[in-house]
């Protein structure tokens, strides 16, 4: 049993991805990709299926590297960088606030 993250432990309801280096972009429904390609599934294994008809190989693809070989840059946007809030979260719901009540005083 390997320690890589899987589909299974993603926080998220949307999986975001986008490229570093062009304009590829996309969302999609975390309980779509379960069903398509299993829960057990590694989020590496994930990213190189959406990343399939790119031009530029995954790393995880290539067996000898090469001096000035290029990637592909595809990743899960909020593992990488840290949103101010979750992707998945209403707009509405982001100014709403805890606010004790009178039995909590006590």
């Amino acid at each position: 049993m390997t320690d890589e993250p899987r589909l299974i432990d993603y926080p998220y309801v949307l999986v975001r991805v986008s490229c570093r280096f062009c304009r590829r972009r996309g969302q999609y429904r975390l309980a779509r990709i379960a069903a398509k390609w299993g829960a057990e599934i590694s989020l590496e294994e994930v990213l190189d299926r959406i990343a399939y008809g790119c031009p530029w190989p995954r790393p995880s693809q290539v067996r000898k590297q090469r001096k000035h070989q290029g990637f592909c840059g595809i990743m899960l946007i909020d593992l990488e960088r840290s949103p101010p809030r979750p992707p998945d979260m209403p707009p509405a719901a982001a100014g709403l606030r805890l606010v004790a009540s009178d039995d909590d005083a006590a």
